[in-house]
C-alpha cells in the first residue's frame, strides 16, 4: 500500500492497551507488518477546500513564539512560550493570566486542568532548551506558573511532547521523543499520589522516521516527520488532525491521514491570521470564551515584527452534524 502525506502506518500493533490503539502517520508506505484499520473512521472525509473565519486575536505578543498550548475546563488558558525565553499565560478574554515567568522553553504539551488535593490547577508539560521535561502548573493561590519536574525516565535529552486526556485513573495521557533516539516514542500516565507526579510506563512505540511532531486524537497515537506542528480536534463524532509544516499553512485531515486538506483562513475587518503560522493549538470543546464550535489558535508573524495568537472558529467542522 502507498500513501501521501501523513499516511497511516502501524508500526507496531497495539502499543498500549491502556492507551487504546496506537497508530503512527509517515510520509512513506506501508511497511510489511502494517495493516489497514479494520473499520472506517466516523468522521467523513473532507474532499473540498475548507475555509474558516479568524475571529479574535491577542494584543501584539512579546516577540517571536516557539510554541502554544490550549487547555479546556471552565478556565481555558492559553500558554505562550517565546523564543527569546518567557511563559505567558492568557485567558479566553485575552487577559493576562499571572505574572511573568522566565522559563526557557522549547515546546510545550497540550494543557490539562485537574483536580489536585481539593485544588483545580491547569498543568502544562514542557521541554526546556536543556531538554529536560517539567511541569508548569498554574491555580489559585500561584502568583505566576510554577515549575515541577515530570518523572519520566529520560531526563535531559527530550526533543518533543504530546498529551491525551485520561477520564479516569491519571491527569494525563503523555508521549514523548528524544534527541538521542528520534524514531520511538515513549509513552505513559501523568498521575498523581499524595501531592507527588508519578509516571505509569507504557510501552515504546517504534517509527522508521525520524519523529517531527506527534498528537494523541481521541483513541489514536499520532507521529509525523513532516509537520513541524500537530494538534487533534474532537468533538463528538468529529475526529480531526490539524497540522503545520515549515513554511505552509494550516491542513486538515479527517481520515487518518489517508487525506489531508488545506484550510483557507478568512480574515476579519481587524483579525489577520498568520500566513506561515510558527505555532499551533486546539480544543474541539472549549467551555470558556464562548466557543461553542471549539477553537484553533495559530501564532505567528501577522506584519513585519508583529506577532500574534490568531483564534480561528471551527464550527464550519466541529458542528456540521448539528445543523
Amino acid at each position: 500500500m502507498q500513501f501521501k502525506r501523513w499516511r497511516l502506518v502501524a508500526t507496531s500493533p497495539v502499543v498500549n492497551a491502556g492507551l487504546g490503539l496506537a497508530l503512527l502517520f509517515t510520509a512513506v508506505g506501508c511497511s510489511k507488518k502494517a495493516e489497514a484499520p479494520e473499520e472506517a473512521p466516523k468522521t467523513p472525509e473532507i474532499t473540498a477546500g475548507v475555509e474558516l473565519p479568524a475571529v479574535w486575536s491577542t494584543r501584539p505578543l512579546e516577540g517571536k513564539v516557539a510554541s502554544i498550548a490550549l487547555s479546556g475546563g471552565l478556565g481555558g488558558l492559553l500558554a505562550v512560550a517565546y523564543e527569546r525565553g518567557g511563559l505567558q499565560l492568557i485567558n479566553m478574554e485575552g487577559e493576562i493570566v499571572g505574572e511573568p515567568a522566565n522559563f526557557r522553553l522549547k515546546s510545550l504539551g497540550g494543557g490539562h486542568n485537574v483536580t489536585i488535593n481539593g485544588s483545580s490547577v491547569t498543568i502544562f508539560p514542557g521541554i526546556t532548551r536543556e531538554g529536560e521535561l517539567k511541569a508548569y502548573i498554574y491555580g489559585e493561590g500561584l502568583l505566576a506558573p510554577a515549575q515541577v519536574d515530570m518523572p519520566v525516565p529520560d531526563i535531559h535529552s527530550i526533543a518533543g511532547v504530546c498529551t491525551g486526556e485520561m477520564r479516569t485513573n491519571g491527569l494525563m495521557r503523555l508521549a514523548y521523543w528524544t534527541t538521542t533516539n528520534d524514531r520511538v516514542l515513549q509513552t505513559g500516565i501523568i498521575k498523581e499520589e499524595n501531592g507527588e507526579f508519578t509516571w505509569d510506563s507504557g510501552e515504546s512505540t517504534f517509527t522508521d522516521f525520524p519523529i517531527k511532531s506527534c498528537a494523541y486524537t481521541s483513541d489514536t497515537l499520532v507521529a509525523s516527520p513532516r509537520a513541524t506542528n500537530a494538534a487533534s480536534l474532537n468533538r463528538g463524532d468529529f475526529d480531526a488532525l490539524l497540522s503545520i509544516e515549515e513554511g505552509s499553512g494550516l491542513r486538515v485531515s479527517t481520515d487518518l491521514g489517508m487525506t489531508s486538506t488545506d484550510i483557507d483562513i478568512r480574515d476579519g475587518i481587524t483579525v489577520v491570521a498568520p500566513d506561515q503560522p510558527d505555532a499551533l493549538a486546539a480544543k474541539g470543546i472549549m467551555m470558556a470564551g464562548g466557543y461553542p464550535g471549539g477553537v484553533i489558535v495559530l501564532a505567528g508573524e501577522t506584519e513585519p515584527g508583529k506577532y500574534q495568537a490568531v483564534f480561528i472558529d471551527p464550527s464550519h467542522l466541529t458542528l456540521a452534524g448539528s445543523r
